[in-house]
């Protein structure tokens, strides 16, 4: 019972942490149509929600060591909800929101540190963090499907209440962290060094800038397709989250059955690929193939990279780092995307994240291998 309760506010906080990057196209679109915003204007917003998240993990997780996940999730949760009433109730200014965005990112980081510790305690936690990862891309499906709903009833500013108010509805779920299950002490892990981890940090950074950059951007896209209405595309990108479970379900069956540098080679091409032909389509049906694509490989990724996380530091440090380091990535590439949309095509982003993900990140699972070498059950878990 009580790992059941621990998968379901995994699940809940994990949804809601990263509904910052999940929803990024449709908050995009919202300050970019509603608010007059330019896309690097935009873009910027979403470096401060999503910066503050990655520098608030980095900052927090050392201390995860003395600090109950719960309490660490509840504030995180109560801090995010605030900003985003906030940024719905008060005058539409860019500094404005820009300092309420690192209050929500804040907010997102704290909730998102306690849920990837907790995971990591897990007897198993590739198996926690891929059923949890499932769990939370089927809530995150009816929640983007409030968005439209939101718009229509409130106006351009209806995402953010939107997800204050979903904030507010998940907040029982959490109390699962309560009853978290414990690891024994003497669980073997790799050396944590900098300079042991950084190879694994850097691939989930470059992985995470590529597809960031790309999905940021994926309704501009979208609605930029001939006789396509932003309906229709709404419909295509909050659909497609589905694929994610597609994803998650091949990490958690390959993961723990192939080698797990092989794994993670072939969902950073897959990645890298799904992004560029996601903006490079002019074709609506090969738009859709490319969304169901980048979210079968992201998820893929993502879990692979906690699961391997969590084998060599079973007390979550690691996980929580390259989690921060990973959405301080998405939080660069969100500026950075947003001045090749208003100077250039779409497509240069989707060459951007490509190079990123397809090409750079794999050349550092070569370092990777020889570090997970150390412990022969982590690199090859049929050992």
């Amino acid at each position: 019972m009580a790992i059941i309760k621990l998968i379901l506010a995994f699940a809940v906080s994990s949804v809601i942490a990263h509904m910052c990057t999940s929803a990024l196209p449709f908050l995009i679109g919202s300050l970019i149509d509603g608010y007059g915003f330019t896309a690097t204007s935009a873009g910027l917003v979403g470096f401060f929600q999503i910066g503050s998240l990655a520098i608030s993990m980095i900052f927090v997780s050392p201390l995860m060591r003395r600090l109950h996940p719960l309490p660490v999730c509840l504030t995180g949760m109560v801090v995010a909800a605030g900003c985003n009433i906030s940024i719905y109730l008060l005058p539409a200014s860019l500094p404005l929101i820009c300092l309420l965005a690192v209050g929500i990112g804040i907010g997102y980081g704290l909730v998102l540190t306690a849920a990837v510790a907790a995971a990591a305690t897990a007897p198993k936690p590739d198996l926690i963090y891929a059923i949890g990862n499932s769990g939370s891309l089927l809530l995150l499906v009816g929640m983007l499907a409030t968005f439209p709903a939101a718009i229509g009833q409130f106006g351009s500013r209806g995402t953010f209440i939107a997800i204050a108010l979903l904030v507010i509805v998940c907040i029982p779920f959490i109390f699962g962290f309560r009853s978290r299950p414990g690891v024994a002490l003497e669980t073997p892990t790799v050396d944590i060094r900098l300079p042991r981890v950084l190879p694994l940090l850097i691939i989930w950074a470059l992985m995470s800038f590529g597809t960031g950059a790309v999905w940021g951007f994926a309704e501009r896209a979208g609605i930029a397709l001939p006789s396509t209405s932003r309906a229709a595309i709404g419909y295509i990108l909050s659909g497609c989250v589905f694929a994610g479970l597609v994803g998650t379900g091949l990490a958690a069956v390959l993961v723990a059955r192939v080698n797990r540098v092989a794994a993670l080679a072939v969902g950073l091409i897959g990645a890298g690929v799904a992004c560029l032909l996601l903006v490079a389509t002019d074709n609506v049906w090969v738009f859709g193939v490319a969304a169901a694509l980048y979210w079968v490989f992201t998820m893929y990724v993502y879990v692979a990279l906690l699961g391997t996380a969590a084998a060599m530091d079973r007390k979550g440090r690691l996980g929580t780092l390259g989690t921060g380091c990973e959405r301080l990535a998405f939080a660069v590439s969100a500026p950075i995307s947003g001045v090749i949309a208003d100077h250039a095509s779409l497509v240069w982003i989707g060459v951007m994240a490509a190079i990123a993900s397809a090409v750079i990140a794999p050349l550092c699972l070569v370092p990777l291998s020889r570090t997970l070498r150390a412990d022969p059950a982590v690199l090859d878990p049929k050992r």
